[in-house]
């Protein structure tokens, strides 16, 4: 059985925003790709920070997803007098990523073994995902605790599995190791889309500006 490495499961040459871009377009990316966090980089390419699902939640943001849907589920209100919301939405509008982003966030280098991966997402609950480096502290990918979960998955392990069938629960254990194995080169990069922050981040991303049109606000 193979030893397994971070650049095993990590997702290579990751969409990535810089600290100008806007708060509304990194949350779109997010939404369209399913993402959990984007790396920041600047002008060379170099990582700088990365902003994740939890910086456009938190409570003590600027302009957070809480008081976005308290605006939008009383639209119907604030059209009428959009002097009410005017503010929020242009500070919503015009909030860039490096003004919420981390900028010192956690990183793991590339040969660094699974096991450190599991480590650190165990002992660091609200970070995902994290940024993958090379031997010069590159940005060479990314990963997540789902890319986690699901290289240690295993479909061919039943619902229930009981010790009172030793033959049979050995035999899992063999087919279970023989899969995991097969995974070092059968691993797949594709992501899913169903997590439920998703809709919460399309909301950001398209129902704002389409507001914003319909209380017609003028940025200036």
């Amino acid at each position: 059985m193979q030893k397994l490495y971070v650049k095993d499961i990590m997702t290579e040459h990751p969409l990535t925003v810089k600290v100008g871009d806007s708060v509304v377009y990194a949350a779109k990316i997010l939404a369209e790709h399913g993402f959990n966090g984007l790396p920041v980089v600047d002008d060379n390419g170099e990582l700088i920070g990365i902003v994740t699902e939890y910086d456009l939640i938190s409570s003590n943001r600027n302009l957070h997803l809480p008081t976005l849907i308290n605006i939008l589920g009383n639209i119907d209100f604030y059209k009428k007098d959009n002097a009410l919301v005017k503010d929020d939405l242009k500070q919503l509008l015009l909030l860039t990523v490096g003004q919420i982003m981390n900028k010192e966030p956690m990183t793991v280098p590339e040969e660094a073994p699974i096991a450190t991966l599991a480590e650190l997402f165990a002992e660091h609950h609200k970070v995902n995902p994290i940024p993958v480096v090379g031997f010069n502290k590159e940005l060479v990918g990314i990963v997540s605790r789902f890319d986690l979960v699901r290289f240690m998955a295993d479909k061919s392990v039943p619902r229930q599995v009981s010790a009172s069938q030793p033959d049979l629960l050995d035999k899992k254990v063999a087919g279970f190791i023989d899969n995991f194995d097969n995974k070092f080169v059968l691993v797949s990069k594709a992501r899913t889309k169903y997590w439920w922050l998703i809709g919460a981040l399309a909301v950001i991303a398209g129902v704002a500006i389409a507001y914003a049109t319909i209380l017609q606000i003028q940025i200036k």
